[in-house]
C-alpha cells in the first residue's frame, strides 16, 4: 500500500484494526465461556488443553505466551486441571528448575469434547457468511498475524507506521 490508509482524520474506533480485534477477542471469549458453563472445564482452560494437545510437552512461558496470560494465572490454571488429571508437570532431567506441562489421556478426551463444542459454536457464529468469505477472513488474519508477530520482532514503530532503529 503506497499511501496510508489512516490518517489523524480518519482514524475512529469503529475503523481500527486494532479495536475491532481486540472487540472480537473480548466477545468471542465471552461466548465461549458461556458455551462452557455446563461443561466440565472452562474456554480457557480448554485453549490450554488443546494447544498442548498438539505438542508432547510445553513449558509454562510457551503456554502462558500463547493463552495472553501472565505466569500468575496460568498457574492457576494448571493447577486446576492437574488437580483434575488433565495435565501433569513433568520436571527436567536436564534442569531440575524447569518443568514441562504435558497433558493426560483423560486432558486429551475433554480436550475433544471442549472442540466439538468449538466446532458447532464457530459454525453457528460464520453462518451468515459464504465459505469464500470465511476463507478469505482467516487467510487474511493469517497474514495479519505473521505480520503482527514480525513487527513484534522488529524495533519500535514511529508515528508514521514505519519502524525507527
Amino acid at each position: 500500500m503506497s499511501e496510508s490508509f489512516y490518517t489523524l482524520e480518519s482514524l475512529e474506533a469503529n475503523n481500527s484494526l486494532g479495536f475491532l480485534i481486540r472487540r472480537c477477542g473480548i466477545v468471542m471469549t465471552e461466548i465461549a465461556e458461556r458455551s462452557f458453563g455446563s461443561h466440565q472445564i472452562s474456554f480457557t482452560q480448554w485453549m490450554a488443553l488443546i494447544w498442548l494437545a498438539q505438542r508432547p510437552q510445553a513449558y509454562p512461558t510457551e503456554l502462558s505466551a500463547h493463552l495472553g496470560h501472565n505466569i500468575g494465572a496460568l498457574t492457576r490454571v494448571v493447577d486446576d486441571l492437574e488437580r483434575e488429571g488433565m495435565v501433569r508437570r513433568d520436571r527436567s532431567k536436564h534442569d531440575r528448575r524447569a518443568v514441562g506441562i504435558a497433558i493426560t489421556p483423560e486432558g486429551r478426551r475433554v480436550a475433544l469434547a471442549g472442540k466439538r463444542l468449538m466446532v458447532g459454536l464457530l459454525n453457528e457464529l460464520v453462518e451468515p457468511y459464504s465459505k469464500a468469505e470465511v476463507d478469505t477472513l482467516i487467510s487474511l488474519l493469517g497474514r495479519l498475524l505473521l505480520r503482527l508477530q514480525d513487527a513484534a520482532l522488529l524495533a519500535p514503530f514511529d508515528g508514521g507506521g514505519r519502524c525507527v532503529g
